[in-house]
């Protein structure tokens, strides 16, 4: 089942209610967000299901949330599929038995971008981000990955050259090894975002340890806008297509998504100016991935992270459409004179043309 519009959802959804079970499925940002929209609407709904939710953390909203192996085939249940890309999930809930009217997806991704404009949530940084264009005009910098390959004795390198980074996700569990720290960092991940800040004491060290904190405005940082004075948030958008993906040329207007958060870092790097941008760390392989056919593929000799940062897994990676996200950004940096290069060690990211990190000091 689908909806043209956010007001024929919620019109649609407020009938269904009233005679059947409504779930959510995803605890995603969107599947959040939607929770958030149906509780402000006064809309009657039951809980989420998520594939890859952790046994600790089986509340969201105020609702519970069920493992997505739990599903069962109830005669008068809906499924809201909170994400864009909602195929594996479909095809798993109608292999349960669910009826294919019972399963309401969004082709029209304009409809998940709206829902924040209909909630309360923070406006972006927007004159935060406007003097930030251009400020590293002609510089280098470095763009870090998580990846396996990922060495202290390399982060050790880019501190005392005193080269600018940018980093994401759990690299400040590294911060005990080394003398270095980012200049900016990032988080974007829905689930992410909860676990790796489960209280405010850990945004502050990250926040302490960074130039800037930047985090999607839609996400659940933006509640702590007015208490952390180096928090900046951006509108986190979808691309007409993922098939071919946008490349922001104003990152104050807004910042696409594109199944990575090093996409908008490269994004955020082009903005501020840099015309070298070397990614290290960034192995682009994943011990759990969309295949092509639909399918998920698991490979459990790979490691996901670098040793240094400990495990994590926040869902399953999508690396064909990752890959069309760095072809977009060398796209839009070939055509605006910026180079991109790969000196990460080892790993399957081939997109950008490769150089030998120790040459580079």
């Amino acid at each position: 089942m689908q909806f043209n519009s956010l007001d024929e959802f919620l019109n649609g959804i407020k009938v269904i209610s009233e005679t059947n079970k409504i779930y959510i499925w995803g605890i995603c940002v969107y599947g959040n967000l939607l929770g958030k929209l149906l509780n402000k609407n006064q809309i009657s709904w039951n809980g989420y299901y998520d594939n890859f939710n952790s046994a600790d953390k089986d509340q969201l909203n105020l609702k519970r949330v069920y493992k997505g192996d739990e599903v069962n085939h109830f005669e008068h249940a809906y499924y809201i599929l909170s994400m864009r890309n909602y195929e594996a999930v479909k095809k798993q809930l109608l292999s349960a038995g669910v009826d294919s009217e019972h399963i309401i997806f969004f082709d029209n991704v304009k409809i998940l971008d709206s829902i924040e404009e209909r909630l309360d949530g923070c406006p972006a940084s927007v004159g935060q981000l406007k003097r930030l264009n251009r400020v590293h005009s002609g510089e280098r910098c470095f763009i870090i990955g998580n990846g396996p390959s990922l060495r202290v004795e390399d982060l050790d390198v880019i501190y005392h050259a005193k080269a600018a980074s940018f980093a994401c996700n759990r690299i400040f569990r590294c911060y005990d090894k080394s003398m270095w720290r980012p200049d900016y960092y990032f988080i974007t991940d829905g689930v992410g975002i909860r676990e790796t800040f489960p209280d405010k004491a850990v945004l502050d060290f990250v926040s302490q340890n960074c130039k800037y904190i930047f985090s999607r405005s839609n996400g659940d940082l933006a509640k702590y806008a007015n208490d952390i004075d180096n928090l900046i948030l951006f509108k986190y958008v979808f691309s007409d297509s993922e098939e071919e993906f946008d490349f922001s040329s104003d990152c104050a207007e807004k910042v696409y998504i594109g199944h990575t958060v090093t996409y908008v870092m490269l994004q955020m790097a082009v903005y501020m100016g840099f015309k070298e941008i070397y990614l290290l760390g960034m192995d682009h392989n994943f011990s759990i991935e969309h295949c092509e056919n639909g399918e998920i593929a698991k490979n459990a000799e790979v490691e996901d992270h670098s040793s240094i940062l400990g495990s994590y897994m926040w869902g399953v990676a999508d690396g064909i459409k990752t890959t069309r996200t760095y072809e977009a950004a060398k796209k839009y940096a070939d055509s605006h004179g910026i180079k991109i290069y790969n000196a990460t060690r080892g790993g399957k990211l081939e997109v950008f043309e490769r150089v030998d990190f120790d040459k580079l000091f």
